[in-house]
């Protein structure tokens, strides 16, 4: 039978707009607010998308199940560049823009073309989006949607900034910013075609003497400047001979550095005029002057220095960097050099490079790999554990993760030191296709992330937080610590425009931190037709924190009373988020920036309760790419397997943390499952016969256990869990029917259920089945069934006899004989005793369940057996069951299985029935 699953599709998510059925209001109910980081309308929502929207959508409406007053809603991220940077390229018909939005977003030529201004693309993906989140089945209330460039949200993005602004959290300065030099503008992660997960870095530059000259050696450790026996430079690449005036300080010296190094440094106040340029060879042998312990070093050659990071001059500390250590010991120098340790480490000697290059086995520079994973375990350990040792003089006793500041301060403080920012990764690259830059931007604004009351405040909301993955709470501790200032605004682009001074915009990861608080009153902008001169910071001050005067704020708003209170008590019905989703590229920006605007501006019991973060997803094993592809479109997935396929495939690939990898062949298995679900529904309904028997019961009992694991699961956001585990009703379908069940009602109930718990997977085909089911109303709105009587025994006797049945199996197989008769023997008495004993001190470890035993004087005789049987059954989980009782009366059900004769505890054959033990049978075969 072909089942039309589009015609099922259509037809319920029509019935649900009509119905408006996931429209959000408050009543009497607990409140469930889930919210997932609005999709970027630059193209086409696609797999990842799907990945990260759907683990919210199912959430939503396993709570509405739960008879929450779900909000679950949608909006569009449009400001920045990127759409910007898009209409460009579509106006000059750019190929590699045509070939892939018309290839991989699956665009018409004549339509893309058309798309030549930023407003044109933001029409055309949101209602690409719309459709994509419709056709999908998604429970969204449509009438909270809006676009970060609708004016009505600039006003309330501006109310935030004069939240953080009277706060002192908005401030103008000089400040390192990753810039776009062809832009002229700060960018963030979604002006980005690479290194859309850099940082900045902050490299400290030791200013090496060579007469009057400086050769500033770029490390991020400046407490292993102590233990440099010589410089390293690379003799293959391109240095200059510099004049250098630094025009914060106003002065002028004289450098010799990598000539790329040069060029990044000229966008962080620094001018350069050169004097000479030549290879790094002809530095090799001079020498240079530490100015902390005025030893003279030489200045070796190494390959491995990159001058597209630092300064293309680098320290060797042989004691504590495995690269240096390896590259000396090349060279034959390591004991001309000396080695000098600095840091005493728990589990090392006191030269710990050494110790892993040995460990690892590291025979040359060449062995990278190694090296790479040498290096992170060294600097991890000394980090974490290292304390400075009497080498680093007055520094001697201070734990190496307390001394870079205090350090660096001391160096600059002294003339020996000075800070050059840098990228931690090699390449960073504008959608406009030129490279970025680290610049010190001046007079720039800037939301100061560093404040440390601010970092307190944070530090407080995630301890009280729940994430899910659990390690991520430490994790966001971490980016707290690690937050830095961050450039709020740039010169184009869309956006609001920056409040303080003109001819700034806000940039689109400052405006998309709070906007879920946006999500409660939207519909009142919408309804009551609102506009956004209307839209004051004094009425967003009385909504959102409870300030000022209601009847002032009607009259100069002129918006009526009832609707301000309103929109007041919505914000406080839903408010604090419950969920946020979102994919873990957003956790060291947006997820961290959502959690410090919130307790900037909220009271406490409005801060965020819960993160997800999720993992990525690749097509084939392949990376998504919005330019290169594969995408996979979230169209493309409903058109060709169905929006239920697609859902449920999704949802359940791979543990949330984990990415998931979509395969196609993977994709139709899930298919004909849900066809079988439906067909196998359709039979059921139809069937006449209701023929009672014994395994009713046990599939009942299996039934009410599966309800209870899915609940916990869902309850834990561990939706593959739950999705293996409505793969196993179909098991134990299997099993009831070859054990003889076939009673309508049983089975009406088993599809009732399995539909419930399917629905917030696959609700189109659950919909359906519902109604076939004879059931008024929406599945989407039914209650979650409620967990019933579990009947253990009848469960661990039902797994007794499969276990058994495979034990048989594997003996038939492995003897390769056709079974005339078949001789089971259960455990002798005094084994059961001690199963018996065991179970009624479960909570017991293994050595107080033994003394329990030795109690008996019969059972000290078998101590050696004793132990063994004991540690038997806790493995395999034995309970005590009357295994003869099940076997007998099961006995015609085995001989029907094997085609053989059954004989129970009979003639002791082959002399088996010793090694029975409770719960696993002892097996002869003839």
């Amino acid at each position: 039978m072909n089942i039309n699953f589009k015609k099922i599709e259509e037809k319920w998510q029509k019935r649900w707009e009509e119905a408006e059925i996931f429209n959000a209001n408050p009543d009497n109910r607990e409140k469930f607010f889930i919210t997932a980081a609005f999709p970027y309308l630059n193209g086409v929502l696609h797999a990842g998308h799907l990945r990260t929207f759907t683990i919210p959508e199912v959430m939503a409406r396993y709570q509405r199940m739960k008879d929450k007053n779900v909000l679950w809603t949608f909006g569009y991220h449009v400001t920045g560049t990127p759409i910007l940077g898009l209409a460009e390229l579509i106006k000059k018909k750019d190929e590699k823009t045509i070939w892939a939005y018309t290839n991989l977003h699956k665009v018409p030529k004549e339509d893309l073309l058309n798309l030549t201004t930023p407003e044109k693309i933001v029409e055309y993906f949101s209602k690409k989006a719309e459709e994509a989140f419709k056709k999908a089945g998604f429970s969204l209330d449509w009438r909270r949607q809006f676009t970060t460039n609708d004016e009505e949200f600039k006003k309330f993005i501006i109310w935030q900034f004069h939240k953080l602004k009277e706060k002192g959290l908005i401030v103008k300065g000089s400040h390192p910013v990753r810039y776009c030099p062809s832009c002229d503008n700060p960018v963030e992660d979604h002006d980005l075609l690479e290194g859309e997960d850099s940082t900045i870095v902050e490299y400290i530059l030791i200013k090496f003497k060579m007469g009057d000259i400086y050769l500033p050696a770029a490390t991020l450790r400046p407490e292993t400047v102590f233990g440099v026996v010589n410089l390293w430079v690379n003799p293959n690449e391109d240095y200059v001979k510099v004049k250098v005036y630094d025009e914060e300080k106003k002065s002028e010296e004289i450098w010799i550095l990598s000539k790329k190094a040069m060029n990044k440094l000229i966008h962080q106040n620094k001018k350069f005029e050169i004097l000479e340029e030549f290879k790094g060879e002809k530095l090799v042998n001079l020498r240079a002057i530490n100015p902390i312990t005025n030893k003279e070093v030489p200045i070796l050659p190494a390959e491995f220095v990159k001058t597209t990071v630092g300064t293309g001059i680098v320290m060797s500390v042989p004691a504590h960097a495995p690269y240096d250590y390896i590259a000396l010991k090349d060279l034959n120098k390591l004991d001309e050099v000396g080695i000098i340790p600095l840091i005493k480490v728990p589990g090392y000697s006191e030269y710990p490079a050494k110790d892993v290059v040995e460990k690892y086995k590291i025979k040359s520079q060449k062995d990278v790999e190694n090296l790479e994973k040498a290096t992170k375990e060294v600097y991890k350990a000394e980090f974490h554990k290292g304390v400075l040792n009497e080498n680093c003089k007055e520094y001697a006793g201070y734990k190496v993760r307390e001394i870079k500041d205090k350090l660096t301060n001391d160096l600059i403080k002294k003339g020996y030191a000075e800070v050059m920012y840098e990228f931690s990764v090699e390449r960073v690259r504008c959608r406009c296709g030129a490279e970025c830059v680290v610049k010190l931007v001046k007079d720039q604004w800037f939301i100061k992330y560093s404040d440390k009351k601010w970092k307190e405040l944070a530090h407080k909301c995630v301890d009280r937080m729940n994430f899910i993955p659990e390690n991520y709470k430490k994790i966001f501790h971490e980016m707290i610590d690690w937050m830095k200032d961050k450039a709020c605004v740039r010169r184009r682009g869309l956006g609001t425009k920056f409040p303080f001074e003109d001819g700034w915009i806000i940039e689109s990861l400052s405006d998309s931190t709070i906007y879920p608080a946006y999500y409660t009153i939207v519909k009142y902008i919408k309804e009551h037709n609102i506009k956004a001169e209307q839209l004051t910071n004094e009425l967003f001050d009385y909504i959102f924190l409870g300030k000022g005067d209601i009847e002032e704020i009607a009259k100069t708003t002129n918006i009526d009373k009832e609707v301000i209170e309103n929109m007041r008590n919505e914000f406080i019905y839903y408010y604090p988020v419950d969920w946020r989703c979102s994919a873990k590229d957003l956790v060291p920006n947006h997820l961290t920036f959502y959690i410090f605007n919130h307790v900037a501006i909220f009271p406490e019991e409005f801060w965020p309760r819960g993160i997800v973060v999720n993992g990525y997803v690749t097509i084939e094993n392949q990376k998504l790419s919005k330019s290169k592809g594969p995408l996979l479109p979230i169209l493309e997935v409903v058109e060709k397997y169905g929006a239920d396929v697609g859902r449920f495939y999704i949802a359940t690939a791979a543990e949330i943390p984990q990415d998931a990898d979509i395969k196609f062949s993977t994709l139709e298995k899930t298919k004909q499952f849900l066809e079988r679900f439906y067909l196998l529904a359709k039979e059921i309904i139809d069937m006449k016969d209701n023929k009672e028997s014994y395994i009713d019961k046990w599939l009942l009992s299996r039934i009410n256990l599966h309800i209870k694991e899915y609940k916990n699961y869902m309850d834990n956001f561990e939706l593959r869990k739950a999705g293996i585990l409505i793969y196993e009703f179909l098991e134990d379908l299997r099993w009831y029917k070859r054990r003889g069940g076939n009673n309508k009602e049983i089975l009406i109930k088993f599809i009732e259920t399995l539909t419930l718990l399917l629905a917030p997977f696959t609700p189109h085909i659950c919909e359906e089945i519902w109604e076939m089911l004879g059931k008024e109303g929406f599945v989407s709105l039914a209650k979650l069934p409620e967990v019933g009587e579990i009947d253990e025994e009848i469960l661990k006797g039902e797994e007794y006899l499969k276990r058994l049945i495979e034990d048989i199996k594997e003996i038939i197989e492995v003897a390769k004989i056709k079974p005339n008769k078949i001789y089971i023997y259960t455990a002798e008495d005094w084994k059961c005793e001690v199963c018996e004993i065991v179970n009624k001190n479960r909570d017991k470890n293994v050595r107080e369940i033994m003394k329990e035993i030795m109690k008996d004087e019969r059972f000290r005789k078998k101590g050696k057996e004793i132990s063994k049987l004991l540690n038997t059954i806790i493995k395999i989980n034995a309970i005590p069951l009357d295994e003869e009782k099940i076997l007998s009366q099961n006995k015609e059900f085995l001989e029907k299985e094997f085609n053989a004769e059954i004989v129970i505890n009979g003639e002791d054959k082959g002399n088996k029935k010793r090694f029975a033990i409770p719960m696993k049978p002892a097996i002869y075969i003839e």
